[in-house]
């Protein structure tokens, strides 16, 4: 629930009327961190014209129909995953939210030459009632340092529109440190086990090659995606990767020698640790921050569009704590500390 971590970064007051997940583990981390309001499982079965209204419906369709680590099967995606856009769509159409955010990967732009996206973009553009925005933001280039590019459609009723929304400019990106734990004094581990073979023969492989061009992997932040086959297994000089799903154990971390801890994936997303209770193992926690939606471009989104959808007062001012870096000093004054509250170790 990533929105309600944004808004009240925002300081604004809101009521959070539902969530919906398919997933028990996500379920079970909504009911820790956000028990108000009704908790949906299915989009499916939900009948949205008994669901509740609220002013900001923000909602991210599935991904992988139009992921590049996926195979593209869009609508035709043989989970069903593909038409949920549809579900979401038909909330929007039956309860006309002031506004609302849709996300979803940068792939939906460009599987099967944009006829999906070109179908999604048409499909909200006969809703007729809303102004229709959109735009790819990544998240490095809004406050964190992560490559995280996404599609982000905004919708707001033409009777409130103020006609002042605009996607936030990018700013500069902080150094990877910041969202780090702070160094040990003893030396890096370096490499991963023996049973983490994949892993091991990337890592093993960067080192080297970063030595031969002049690094010292030891000292510098270089980030693998370690897990990675050989031959897509990058890596980035003080920036992370993409966290996905199927990087849940978290990417290689060259002047740690680990992987990334969960904390440090939290921060990655624009997250405060220290405000959120795990109510799930640290595996299906890795899977969620894999699979949600950046605090801080919703942060920055969020503090145009509220004003521009008249969700706030004319004279209230959002302060955009991203541009002026104090959202970045708060983060990192979180290093070496922990979780609300702990793993869970019921869930697998």
């Amino acid at each position: 629930e990533t929105p309600v971590m944004a808004l009240k970064n925002l300081g604004v007051p809101i009521r959070h009327v539902f969530s919906c997940d398919v997933c028990q583990h996500a379920r079970a981390t909504i009911r820790a961190n956000f028990p108000d309001g009704i908790l949906y499982e299915d989009l499916t079965k939900r009948d949205n014209a008994k669901t509740p209204y609220c002013d900001l419906y923000v909602a991210g369709f599935p991904c992988q129909p139009f992921s590049a680590a996926g195979i593209k099967q869009g609508f035709f995606d043989r989970r069903g995953r593909g038409t949920l856009f549809f579900n979401v769509r038909d909330y929007i159409a039956q309860q006309r939210p002031k506004a609302f955010i849709l996300e979803n990967v940068k792939g939906l732009k460009t599987t099967k030459q944009g006829t999906y996206f070109e179908a999604v973009m048409e499909s909200l553009k006969q809703l007729n009632e809303y102004s229709i925005h959109f735009s790819i933001l990544d998240t490095h280039k809004h406050g964190v340092p992560h490559h995280r590019s996404r599609c982000y459609f905004v919708g707001i009723r033409k009777d409130v529109d103020t006609g002042a929304f605009a996607y936030p400019e990018p700013i500069a990106c902080p150094p990877l440190e910041a969202f780090l734990e702070p160094r040990p004094r003893e030396p890096a581990v370096a490499v991963p086990p023996a049973s983490q073979g994949t892993a091991l023969r990337n890592v093993t492989n960067c080192l080297r090659k970063l030595r031969r061009e002049g690094s010292d992997p030891l000292e510098e932040p270089f980030v693998m995606d370690c897990d990675s086959s050989s031959y897509r297994a990058g890596t980035s000089y003080n920036i992370s990767p993409c966290l996905t799903v199927g990087r849940q154990h978290g990417h290689w971390v060259t002047n740690r020698g680990r992987r990334f801890l969960k904390t440090e994936m939290m921060r990655l997303q624009g997250m405060d640790p220290t405000a959120f209770k795990v109510a799930v193992s640290e595996n299906q926690l890795g899977r969620q921050l894999g699979n949600t939606m950046s605090v801080n471009v919703l942060e920055r989104l969020l503090c145009r569009l509220l004003p521009a959808a008249g969700m706030v007062p004319r004279d209230c001012v959002l302060h955009d704590r991203w541009a002026d870096g104090s959202a970045v000093r708060d983060l990192a004054a979180t290093r070496s500390l922990q979780f609300a509250e702990g793993f869970a170790k019921q869930f697998a």
